[in-house]
C-alpha cells in the first residue's frame, strides 16, 4: 500500500472512533461536529473526541439505504441552536415508512424538547434511493436532496417529492421565488429542480 503524502500544512487526525454507519456530518461555528449514524444516533465530536452520551436517538427505520441520513446546520446557529435532520420513519398503524424533515434544538450537547416536524415525504417502497443530503445554500434557504426511491417516473412528477431538489424556509414553506411557486399543487412549489435519481450527496458552491 503506498502511504499517504500530505501538502504542507496538513496532517490526519483521526476524531470518530467508536462511532458506527456514518452517513453524513455538519460543523457547527461553535467547534462542535454533529455526525449522523444510520440507526439514529446523533454524535457530537467536541475536543476531538465523540461525546459518550449521543445527542439524540431518532427511531428510525434503516433498512438497505434508509435511516438517519442527512444533517444540516442553520445558518443562523449562533443565536438560535438549530440544526435539521433527514430521517425514515418507521413503518406503523399499517402506513408504510417514510422519510422527514425534523428542526432539533442543539443549545445543549444532549437535545432540548422535541423534534419539529417540518416536511413529510411520500410513503416509501423500495429500501434503496432514499436521498437525504441537506445544505444551507448562500440564501439561507434549506436545499434538500430527495431520492426516485426506485420509481422513476416520480422524478418527472411535480406533484411528488421524489427525485427532486426541495428549497424551503426554516419553517418548512415553500421559498416565494422558487421556480414552481405559481403551481397550485404545495409540493410543487417546493421544488427547485427535478429528475433527479438518487441525490444522496451535494455541495454548495460558496464562491
Amino acid at each position: 500500500m503506498k502511504a499517504q503524502v500530505y501538502p504542507a500544512g496538513f496532517a490526519q487526525q483521526s476524531l470518530g472512533n467508536g462511532l458506527l454507519v456514518q452517513t453524513a456530518s455538519a460543523f457547527a461555528p461553535d467547534g462542535r461536529i454533529f455526525v449522523t449514524e444510520q440507526t439514529g444516533r446523533i454524535r457530537i465530536i467536541k475536543n476531538g473526541a465523540p461525546l459518550a452520551t449521543a445527542f439524540a436517538t431518532l427511531t428510525v427505520d434503516a433498512t438497505g439505504e434508509r435511516g438517519l441520513l442527512g444533517i444540516a446546520i442553520d445558518p443562523d446557529y449562533l443565536t438560535n441552536k438549530f440544526i435539521y435532520v433527514y430521517h425514515t420513519v418507521p413503518a406503523a398503524g399499517g402506513a408504510a415508512p417514510y422519510n422527514r424533515v425534523v428542526k432539533l434544538n442543539a443549545t445543549n450537547d444532549v437535545v432540548s424538547g422535541s423534534p419539529v416536524v417540518l416536511l413529510n415525504l411520500e410513503p416509501l417502497g423500495a429500501a434503496i434511493h432514499n436521498g437525504g443530503a441537506m445544505h444551507f445554500g448562500l440564501d439561507k434557504k434549506l436545499y434538500i436532496a430527495v431520492g426516485e426511491n426506485a420509481k422513476p417516473s416520480t422524478a418527472q412528477d411535480l406533484t411528488n417529492y421524489g427525485g427532486k431538489l426541495l428549497r424551503i424556509n426554516t419553517d418548512g414553506s415553500p421559498v416565494a421565488d422558487n421556480p414552481f411557486i405559481a403551481n397550485a399543487n404545495e409540493k410543487a412549489k417546493r421544488v427547485w429542480a427535478y429528475g433527479l435519481r438518487n441525490p444522496f450527496t451535494f455541495a454548495i458552491d460558496k464562491e
